[in-house]
């Protein structure tokens, strides 16, 4: 066999060695110039991938300060985050008209699919309607109405695409040319079963081109000053009781600015589990540093050498991931998450966003005010039921208000003073170009509650990474902002409704000049001053002992328990007192929306007061249910506030909070 060679060969007929022609030194120098310029090659590529080329990250050629990006000292612990879903995502036996556990998810949604609508310009999914049972629905409420819907409903183009016996939603396959049939008939068919059905509509996060910020630089923390942040910290930064959810996109939890011990009940709405990051990386994906920018500015990690700041640190931090594509479900079930997993306030950076050239964007003010008070009502009534849920839990809601110098209220998320929308100004502090507005003073519409800023606001990246001062602006941003006021506030006091924190908001916050149709902008320290206003004196009270006398409230509810028990209720604890030697407990149950009371009287020593019931709380008409009687011990806190102590003999635990003078317990508010 003749044999082949790889190359030239010698005088002789043989194959070369393979150094010559250049010799054995000249081979190694070529090995190292190969070597050199592989290394020189991969290392260009790791920096073309890397965020932290700043040169092309920000356009203006203003790189981030190393200090910022590279701080001096040890690299933060990272804290294993528990994203483990450990409730309930399927019924285990759904029966046929439901998706078998396993198939049970959001489908996506194709592009074809997507249409949209001739009277509203909103785009819509042209083949599905979405559908929100009562809070109370169980498994068989879910089998009940798909059997019931099928039954109207038998062809194959109709079906039950996905359901969630968390949130109590599902969604429904219908023909494009039969869903406005469905979505105006199906609630005249299916009458035995409490519900509501709607579009799914295709939403928008709220996020011009971004931005960044941090404490040395001005251009890097310039909006802290302006909303009075410094001073706010020095009353408080947040208490670890108060759970902020941030319903977005994506999120980076291992960025330093997020990743804590803070982070509970993490959950992705398109997975269902409790991993919220994208499914594949990539620096440049704007919804994976549009979340994680949005959480970071609500409650970013504080005096970790890192970065930046959000404005409630302290504050427990719950992700809802919606996945790439927003839509009205997947937003919808991330706030219904939120609501029935305990947070106390939740920011949503996202809504309504019309394309370009949309007829809806011609429309003047007066024209878009008068549009908004009677088109997508369908949609107004699920979004009410909603934030009936919150209010209902004493949680607040926080909209960005939008980005397309619009009426917010066109939106019908964002309707009425159940929730907070939150407007934007720029550095100057007037309002932003881009900011959509809400306010008629003359006519009584207030559709923008507060304003903040949302222009160059510095934050989180993904991969450890901190955004372009150029890329931090838009509404989105201005949200959570204000979500992190409302934290601190309720850090002071969580009794506080919705109602009462607007009222707080508007009356303590500045007015931007020349633009009556957004909110004031918000002033958090004087926001938390006339929080702790709502507080009595020790002093006062104990150097007049009248000032005692009125009706006092529990600024935390309290557990119902049988035998010890958890019943998952809740109840409030209110004292009226009649005169300075005594009054009645009454403890409001909010499992049977009855009080419950007992006399008590009161004792004044030198530095606290002694307020002992006399007998167990009961209700005339409920001879199954008391509530056992204690001996309260009130005493001034570091602040002089007056701090109340729950004893109850014989047992080993006992309650804390802080009272308030009201004027009128809150159910009668309601």
């Amino acid at each position: 066999m003749k044999k082949t060679y790889f190359g030239s060969k010698d005088s002789n007929g043989g194959p070369k060695p393979f150094w010559k022609p250049w010799g054995a030194a000249g081979w190694f120098g070529r090995l190292l110039a190969f070597l050199i310029l592989l290394f020189a090659l991969i290392f260009l590529l790791n920096a073309l991938k890397k965020c932290d080329n700043r040169k092309t990250a920000n356009k203006d050629d203003r790189d981030v300060p190393e200090n910022i990006i590279n701080p001096e000292g040890p690299d933060p612990v990272r804290v294993p985050i528990d994203d483990d879903v450990n409730f309930p995502l399927d019924i285990q036996d759904p029966g046929p008209n439901l998706p078998q556990p396993g198939d049970n998810f959001l489908p996506e949604i194709n592009d074809e699919d997507i249409i949209t609508d001739d009277e509203t310009g909103q785009q819509i999914v042209g083949n599905r309607l979405n559908v929100i049972l009562d809070s109370d629905a169980n498994d068989d409420t879910f089998r009940q109405w798909a059997d019931e819907f099928k039954t109207l409903y038998p062809s194959d183009d109709y079906k039950i695409l996905a359901y969630d016996p968390l949130t109590k939603t599902l969604q429904i396959q219908v023909p494009q040319t039969e869903r406005e049939n469905i979505l105006r008939n199906l609630p005249k068919q299916i009458t035995d079963i409490s519900f509501l059905i709607f579009p799914e509509s295709i939403m928008g996060s709220f996020a011009q081109k971004p931005n960044d910020p941090a404490f040395q630089y001005p251009d890097y923390s310039w909006y802290f000053e302006p909303i009075q942040a410094y001073e706010a910290w020095e009353i408080t930064t947040g208490d670890s009781s108060i759970v902020v959810a941030v319903v977005d996109s994506y999120f980076d939890l291992q960025h330093d600015e997020l990743n804590s011990r803070r982070v509970v009940k993490p959950f992705s709405v398109p997975r269902r589990t409790g991993n919220v990051a994208p499914p594949s990386g990539g620096c440049d994906e704007v919804p994976f540093r549009h979340g994680s920018l949005v959480a970071c500015t609500a409650i970013g990690n504080m005096n970790n050498r890192r970065g930046t700041t959000g404005i409630a640190p302290g504050c427990k931090f719950m992700p809802v991931s919606t996945g790439h594509q927003m839509t009205s479900m997947t937003l919808l079930q991330g706030l219904l998450y939120s609501i029935y997993q305990g947070a106390d306030v939740v920011n949503i950076s996202a809504g309504d966003a019309y394309p370009p050239g949309s007829p809806i964007m011609t429309l003047s003010p007066e024209e878009q005010l008068q549009l908004s008070e009677q088109w997508r009502k369908e949609e107004e009534a699920v979004w009410d039921y909603a934030l009936d849920l919150a209010n209902a839990r004493n949680i607040t809601i926080v909209w960005a208000a939008g980005n397309q110098a619009m009426f917010t209220a066109l939106d019908p998320s964002k309707r009425g003073d159940r929730s907070i929308k939150v407007s934007a100004v720029d550095t100057n502090l007037r309002k932003a170009d881009f900011s959509n507005y809400g306010n008629y003073p003359n006519q009584g519409v207030v559709e923008s509650t507060i304003s903040a800023p949302g222009v160059n606001i510095f934050g989180a990246c993904p991969y450890n990474d901190y955004v372009p001062l150029d890329w931090g602006a838009g509404t989105s941003f201005a949200a959570p902002i204000v979500t992190g006021a409302v934290a601190l506030m309720k850090s002071i006091d969580p009794t506080l409704t919705t109602s009462e924190i607007i009222q707080i908001l508007q009356e303590t916050g500045k007015p931007v000049q020349g633009a009556p149709d957004i909110g004031k902008l918000i002033q958090i320290k004087d926001a938390l001053m006339r929080v702790k206003g709502n507080f009595a004196d020790f002093g006062d009270i104990m150097s007049d002992h009248s000032k005692f006398v009125g009706l006092w409230m529990s600024t935390t509810l309290q557990d119902i328990t049988n035998n010890g028990v958890p019943t998952g209720e809740k109840c409030r604890n209110y004292y009226e007192v009649t005169s300075t030697q005594g009054g009645r407990s009454i403890v409001y149950a909010a499992d049977t929306k009855k009080d419950y009371t007992a006399p008590f009287t009161i004792q004044w020593r030198q530095n606290e007061i002694v307020i002992t019931e006399q007998t167990p709380l009961t209700h005339p008409t409920d001879q199954g249910h008391s509530f056992m009687n204690g001996v309260m011990t009130c005493a001034p806190d570091s602040a002089n506030l007056l701090k109340a102590i729950m004893r109850y003999p014989g047992q080993s635990y006992h309650e804390e909070y802080y009272l308030r003078k009201v004027s009128q317990r809150q159910e009668q508010e309601q």
